[in-house]
C-alpha cells in the first residue's frame, strides 16, 4: 500500500520501526473515538505524510486513507472484522518471527544496553538507538551520546559516536550479547573496536557507510482523535 502511494518518490520512503507500532494499545489499535495516524513520508519530508484513517463501524474496524496516492492512485478502503483484527493486533506484539536475525540483534542488544543506562553515565554518555537497515541485513548500527556539563551547570552535547557491526545470521542472540558486554564491560565504549566519531557537518548514513538512516525515522505514530 505504500509502495503504491508512493511510486513516483525518487528518493525513497520512511514510515518507521515496526515496534512502534506494534505495541500494547498502539497507534492501530481502535477503539470507540475515530482516529488518524501518520504512516509514512517521502524521505525529503517536504510533501504532506500518508495518514490512516481508523474507526469502528459496529463490529468493522475501517482503515481508510488521506491523503490518497500522490500519482493520483485511489487507495482502497479496508474493513476488517473487529475481533480477528484485535486478536490479531496482539499476536503480532508478541510474535518476532517477522525480524531477520540482524532485527532481532538489534532488538537485544538495545534492550541489554537501555537495561543499564549507569554503566554508560560513568562515561557521561547515553545510547541514541539500535537498529538495522533491511538493504544491509547483515548489520546492527549503534549510536551514542556524550554530554558533558559547563561551568554554569548546564549540559552541552559534545561527543556523538557510534558504528556499524556484522551480525552471525546463525546466532542473532549471541551476537547481541557479545556486543552488549563489550559496551558494558566497564571500559571506555569509545574504545570499543568498529567504534567511530561522528563528524561534526556529515550525515548520519554516510557516516555510518551508507546504509540509510531507517531506524525509527520517519512520521511519529500518534493518535490523532477525531
Amino acid at each position: 500500500m505504500i509502495a503504491a502511494a508512493f511510486e513516483d518518490a525518487d528518493h525513497g520512503v520512511r514510515c518507521g520501526d515496526p515496534r512502534g507500532w506494534l505495541v500494547p494499545d498502539g497507534p492501530l489499535t481502535v477503539g470507540d473515538r475515530p482516529h488518524r495516524v501518520d504512516v509514512a513520508e517521502r524521505w525529503c519530508g517536504c510533501h504532506p505524510a500518508l495518514s490512516l484513517l481508523l474507526r469502528r463501524e459496529g463490529d468493522t474496524v475501517v482503515w481508510t486513507w488521506e491523503p490518497e496516492g500522490e500519482a493520483g492512485i485511489t487507495l482502497p478502503e479496508y474493513r476488517f472484522d473487529a475481533t480477528s483484527y484485535d486478536a490479531e493486533l496482539a499476536r503480532a506484539a508478541q510474535d518476532p518471527r517477522w525480524e531477520w536475525p540482524a532485527r532481532t540483534t538489534a532488538r537485544l542488544l538495545r534492550d541489554a544496553l537501555r537495561s543499564e543506562p549507569a554503566r554508560l553515565a560513568r562515561w557521561s554518555c547515553e545510547l541514541g538507538h539500535v537498529w538495522t537497515d533491511p538493504r544491509f541485513p547483515d548489520h546492527v548500527l549503534v549510536y551514542f551520546l556524550r554530554d558533558e556539563r559547563s561551568t554554569d551547570g548546564a549540559w552541552h552535547r559534545v561527543e556523538e559516536f557510534g558504528g556499524t557491526f556484522p551480525v552471525d545470521a546463525r546466532e542473532p542472540a549471541r551476537a547481541a550479547t557479545e556486543l552488549a558486554r563489550s559496551f558494558l564491560s566497564g571500559d571506555d565504549p569509545r574504545a570499543v573496536a568498529g567504534v567511530r566519531f561522528f563528524p561534526a557537518g556529515v550525515g548520519l548514513p554516510a557516516w555510518l557507510g551508507g546504509h540509510g538512516h531507517y531506524h525509527d525515522e520517519g512520521p511519529t505514530p500518534w493518535k490523532t482523535y477525531h
